[in-house]
């Protein structure tokens, strides 16, 4: 999944909801239902650079890279669906 915000290409291994301020901050949620309320992954962006303010436990990974691009990794075993 991609999306762009600020400038900057986020690029994530889930879907995720992005929500961004004027100023530059961004919080990105892993969207699933039937999840409930989590940590999300907080995000600055600047003119040259982000900033990581906090990381969910569901983050496997954060890489920010020169060319504007920022990818995440969830840890999918929290998604998976339990068998009956």
């Amino acid at each position: 999944m991609k999306k762009t915000v600020h400038g900057w290409e986020i690029i994530s291994s889930l879907d995720v909801r992005v929500y961004q301020d004027e100023a530059g901050g961004v919080a990105i949620l892993v969207d699933r239902d039937n999840f409930g309320d989590q940590v999300p992954v907080l995000l600055n962006f600047g003119d040259d650079g982000v900033d990581i303010k906090a990381l969910s436990h569901l983050t496997k990974s954060v890489r920010v890279s020169l060319d504007k691009k920022v990818r995440i990794e969830w840890h999918d075993e929290y998604f998976e669906e339990e068998a009956d």
